[in-house]
């Protein structure tokens, strides 16, 4: 596959039509695709690793890590860290979630339209405790665009 970072320059013009077609594959990728949804479907538009594996089941860990570091590369996810965690044994101090570049890539491919159900079948899917524990942990803020893009209430630390 390309390079289809939004970073790279390529030596020519780039026909947006070209960049459509790849940013579609990018997407409809199976695995890629069901950690989108997954993230779409969290409550805080922000999961673990371990959350994603859970709503992305039928995957080895090793795809889904291999589909989330394409999807960073690419500039749809990022990582953010929360470090307060890290001394917290069993809580995530590493989640994923959209950039602001990635919601505007979802939103021209209509994908924010289906987070309503996403988000009713994250909320009634049985959770492991792990996972529970996950969901509810401390995380980053994010960017003002992603909160208001996806509707989120104000954290409050």
């Amino acid at each position: 596959m390309a390079d289809i970072s939004p970073h790279s320059k390529p030596d020519h013009e780039e026909n947006p039509l070209d960049r459509q077609r790849e940013l579609m594959e990018l997407l409809s990728q199976e695995t890629r695709h069901s950690i989108v949804q997954a993230l779409l479907g969290h409550p805080n538009v922000l999961a673990s690793a371990a959350e994603i594996n859970h709503f992305v089941p039928s995957k080895s860990k090793k795809t889904v890590e291999e589909q989330l570091d394409v999807l960073v590369e690419a500039d749809i996810l990022a990582i953010y860290e929360y470090p307060p965690n890290r001394e917290k044994r069993g809580l995530p101090w590493k989640f994923y979630g959209v950039t602001e570049y990635g919601a505007d890539i979802l939103g021209d491919f209509n994908y924010l339209e289906g987070v309503p159900m996403a988000r009713a079948v994250h909320q009634r899917t049985r959770k492991p405790e792990k996972i529970e524990r996950h969901e509810t942990a401390p995380r980053p803020p994010l960017p003002e665009p992603i909160r208001t893009t996806f509707r989120l209430e104000d954290e409050t630390e």
